[in-house]
C-alpha cells in the first residue's frame, strides 16, 4: 500500500470514529434530558439489547439530521418495540411527525412522552405547542399549569397560560393565570396589563383601580392610565373622583392637552354643560396650547359632531370660544364652516369659507372648501369662477387647481375634458408632488375613462392608485369590478376584491363586487352568499339584484332569479 492510500485510509477511519463518537454524544444528551434514571437503569440490566436500542436510536437521530423523517420514525419505531417506556422515544417519534406537519401523529406521541414522564418540562411545553397548534387551547392550558408547578418560579410560564386560557374564551381562568404571573413576578407588565383589561371586561372595576396604580407606580405611559383611572372611577359610581383625578393630572402636566379632553368628554357624555362651558374658558384662557394645537383640538371635535350628536353643540362652542380671542385666524373661519357642511347648513357654511378666504388669500384649503363647497350647492358657474380667482392668486399650487377642475368637469357631464385635464396632473414631474392629491386625481381619472369606455386606460389609473396607496380599497374594487366584467385576469381580480372586503367587510357595493367575481370564476354558492350579504347591507342597486338573479338561474333557483330580476329594474342603475 502507497503512503497516499495509507493516509486515505487513516483519515477515513478517523472520520468514521468522530462520526460515532457524535452520535454517541447526541444520544447521550437526548436520553440524558429526555430518559429517567429508572430507564438508563434498565438498558444496563440488558447490555447486548441496551447496545442494539442504542444504535438504533442513534440511526433515527442521524436520519432526522439528514431530513430522512419517515426513515427516523420507523428506526424510532424499531427501538420502541425494545423499548416501550422509553420516553425519549416517543419524544423522538413526534418531532419527526411535526417536522413532516402530520400534527395528529405528533401529537399522539408527544401525550405518549408525557405520560410516560410527566415532570418533563420540557415535554410538556412542546406538547402545549402541538395542542395550541391544533386549536387545543385548553389542553394546552392544562399543560401549562402542570409546568408551572413544576416551575414556579418562571412567571412566563403562567402568562402563556393565561394566553391559552384567553383563546378558549376562559377569561375567569385566564385572569387567574396572569395574577399568578404577577405574584411571581410584580414587575411584568405584560401580565398586569392583562390583568388589568380583564378585570374591566368583567366589570372589576375596584380591582382594576388598584391594578391601574400597580402600572403607574412600574412606570407605566402615564397618560393613557391616568385617563383610565378616572374612567374606572366614573365606571364605580365615583364621578366626583374622576373628575378631581383628571382636574389634577391637567394641572400637574399643562403641557398634555389629552386629561383636558377627558375631562371634557366626561362633562358632554354625562350632561354636564355648564361645568364644560366652564372649565373650556379657563382653559382657553390659560393659552397653555399653541393656535396649530387648538386648531387641531377643534377639528377633533368637528370629526366627533359629523358622528356623535353629544358633540355637535360642543363642537360650535369651541369654534366660537377659538374665534372670539382670535377673530383673524382664517383656519379657524375655515373649520367652522367645515363643521356648518358637515351638518348641511351649506348657506353658513359657504359664508364662512368665504370669510376664510377673504381673511387670508393664501389658504389653499380654505380655496379648495369654498370652491367645492359651491359647486356641491348647486352654483357650478360660481364654483369655475372661484377656481379661475384661485388660479391667479396662487399660480404655485397648479397641481391641485388643475385636480380640482377635473373633479368639477367630471361631475359637470364632461369626462373627455376632465380627463385631458386630470393627466396632466398624474403624469407630473414635480419631485415631490402631493401624494393624496395624485391619488384622488387618478381616481377622477379612472371614473373620466370608464364613462368614456377606455377600459385599459380606466384600469391604469386605478393601477396607479394602488401603487401611492396598496390599501385603497375603492380602487381595489373597482379594479376588481371591471376585470369581472371583462372577463380576464380573473384570479387577479379576486385577489382585490377580496382584499377590499376584508378591509371593509359591511360595504355592500364591495360585497356585489367580490360576489360576481365569484360568480365569474364558477363558485356559485359563494357568489350566492356573497351577494345575499350585499342585499342585506340595505344596498339599493339594479346591479345587485341582477347580479343576484344571475346567480339564482345559475343554481336553479328561478323563482327568486325572477324576483331579484325584477327588483333590478325598479331600482336606478349605479
Amino acid at each position: 500500500m502507497t503512503d497516499k492510500a495509507q493516509c486515505i485510509g487513516w483519515f477515513r477511519r478517523l472520520f468514521a470514529l468522530l462520526a460515532l463518537l457524535l452520535i454517541a454524544a447526541l444520544f447521550s444528551a437526548t436520553t440524558k434530558a429526555a430518559v429517567r434514571p429508572e430507564s438508563v437503569a434498565s438498558y444496563s440490566a440488558a447490555p447486548d439489547s441496551a447496545t442494539d436500542a442504542k444504535s438504533e436510536f442513534a440511526q433515527g437521530l442521524f436520519l432526522d439530521m439528514k431530513g430522512d423523517y419517515w426513515g427516523a420514525i420507523d428506526s424510532f419505531r424499531k427501538v420502541m418495540a425494545e423499548r416501550p417506556a422509553e420516553a425519549a422515544v416517543s419524544y423522538s417519534i413526534s418531532k419527526s411527525y411535526v417536522r413532516l406537519a402530520v400534527l395528529d401523529s405528533a401529537r399522539v406521541y408527544g401525550e405518549a412522552a408525557v405520560k410516560l414522564d410527566p415532570s418533563n418540562k420540557h415535554y410538556l411545553r412542546y406538547l402545549a405547542g402541538i395542542a395550541h397548534e391544533m386549536r387545543d387551547y385548553d389542553r394546552a392550558a392544562e399543560l401549562l399549569g402542570q409546568d408551572s408547578l413544576l416551575e414556579p418560579e418562571r412567571s412566563e410560564i403562567s402568562y402563556l397560560q393565561g394566553i391559552e386560557y384567553l383563546a378558549a374564551n376562559k377569561p375567569e381562568q385566564a385572569l387567574e393565570a396572569f395574577q399568578k404571573a404577577v405574584r411571581v413576578d410584580p414587575y411584568n407588565q405584560a401580565a398586569l396589563s392583562q390583568v388589568l383589561s380583564l378585570e374591566i371586561g368583567l366589570k372589576r372595576y375596584p380591582e382594576a383601580i388598584e391594578t391601574v396604580r400597580q402600572l403607574l407606580k412600574l412606570g407605566g405611559d402615564e397618560v393613557n392610565l391616568g385617563i383610565m383611572l378616572a374612567e374606572l372611577y366614573t365606571k364605580g359610581g365615583q364621578e366626583e373622583l374622576a373628575i378631581q383625578t383628571l382636574r389634577e393630572l391637567g394641572e400637574s402636566d399643562r403641557d398634555t392637552i389629552a386629561y383636558r379632553i377627558a375631562l371634557f368628554d366626561h362633562y358632554i357624555r354625562a350632561g354636564r354643560k355648564d361645568d364644560f362651558h366652564r372649565d373650556l374658558r379657563v382653559f382657553l384662557d390659560a393659552k397653555l396650547l399653541q393656535p396649530e394645537q387648538l386648531r387641531d383640538f377643534a377639528r377633533l371635535y368637528i370629526s366627533r359632531s359629523g358622528k356623535d350628536s353629544l358633540f355637535v353643540a360642543p363642537a360650535l362652542e369651541l369654534l366660537d370660544e377659538l374665534i372670539a380671542r382670535s377673530p383673524r385666524d382664517s383656519e379657524l373661519f375655515m373649520l367652522k364652516g367645515m363643521y356648518f357642511m358637515v351638518r348641511n347648513r351649506q348657506p353658513e357654511g359657504i359664508e364662512l369659507l368665504a370669510k376664510a378666504v377673504q381673511l387670508d388669500s393664501r389658504n389653499t384649503t380654505a380655496w379648495e372648501y369654498l370652491i367645492t363647497a359651491r359647486f356641491e350647492s348647486g352654483d357650478k358657474r360660481k364654483a369655475f369662477e372661484l377656481l379661475a380667482q384661485a388660479k391667479r392668486k396662487l399660480p404655485g399650487e397648479r397641481l391641485r387647481w388643475g385636480a380640482i377642475e377635473g373633479y368639477l368637469l367630471l361631475n359637470s357631464h364632461a369626462p373627455k375634458r376632465a380627463a385631458a385635464v386630470l393627466e396632466t396632473v398624474v403624469r407630473t414631474k414635480q419631485k415631490h408632488p402631493d401624494k393624496q392629491l395624485l391619488i384622488e386625481a387618478n381616481n377622477n381619472l379612472a371614473m373620466a375613462f370608464d364613462q368614456l369606455g377606455k377600459k385599459k386606460q380606466c384600469r391604469d389609473a386605478n393601477a396607479r392608485v394602488l401603487e401611492l396607496d396598496p390599501h385603497n380599497t375603492l380602487a381595489m374594487n373597482n379594479l376588481a369590478y371591471m376585470l369581472a366584467e371583462e372577463g380576464i385576469r380573473l384570479r387577479q381580480a379576486l385577489r382585490f376584491a377580496m382584499n377590499a372586503v376584508m378591509l371593509e367587510p359591511d360595504n355592500g357595493v364591495y360585497l356585489d363586487t367580490l360576489g360576481w367575481v365569484h360568480y365569474k370564476l364558477g363558485n356559485n354558492e359563494l357568489a350566492r352568499q356573497t351577494l345575499e350579504k350585499a342585499v342585506a347591507t340595505g344596498l339599493e342597486e339594479a346591479d345587485v339584484y341582477r347580479h343576484l338573479g344571475e346567480v339564482y338561474r345559475k343554481l336553479g333557483y328561478e323563482v327568486k332569479a325572477k324576483e331579484m330580476l325584477e327588483k333590478a329594474k325598479s331600482v336606478k342603475k349605479r
